[in-house]
């Protein structure tokens, strides 16, 4: 292998262990918009940029939003408790979402925007079902607020 291809797969490397731009050493546009190729190239769609999420949109099929991938997000820790940072998805946000308006006791809002055919109402779909998973759930137990996201 080539400097510049043992250097391009260094950095493949990098970008994808990297969930969480803002640890970037350098955060300027080229750097972002690098990490975001790269991690688009390697299937990984969501990035984190310290509580905002990206999300690209693949536009073909994925599995990353099935149950077994709801299931590990509802029971999954959050952020960083050893080092780890948790792989950044629409339903990591939607569990943070619950937890906060659990926790507080005060609704939460969730912008999302994009342009024409980005994705955002697959992600609306995405992260209200999962919500309403979260209010089925016995570690956050019921409250009603699945009969009143239904209503919505």
């Amino acid at each position: 292998f080539s400097v510049e291809e043992r250097m391009a797969a260094r950095d493949v490397d990098y970008y994808t262990r990297l969930h969480n731009l803002t640890e970037l050493a350098v955060l300027d546009e080229h750097s972002l918009l690098s990490a975001l190729r790269y991690r688009y190239d390697a299937s990984l769609i969501y990035t984190n940029v310290g509580e905002i999420l990206i999300a690209l949109n693949p536009f073909r099929p994925l599995t990353i939003y099935g149950p077994a991938s709801q299931l590990a997000y509802k029971h999954a820790p959050e952020g960083d408790g050893g080092g780890q940072q948790e792989v950044p998805h629409i339903y990591a946000v939607a569990r943070r979402v619950y937890s906060d308006m659990r926790t507080v006791g005060r609704d939460q809002v969730c912008v999302i925007s994009g342009e024409s055919g980005a994705g955002k109402t697959e992600s609306s779909k995405f992260l209200i079902r999962q919500i309403m998973e979260l209010c089925r759930s016995p570690t956050y137990g019921s409250n009603g607020l699945e009969s009143k996201i239904v209503q919505v």
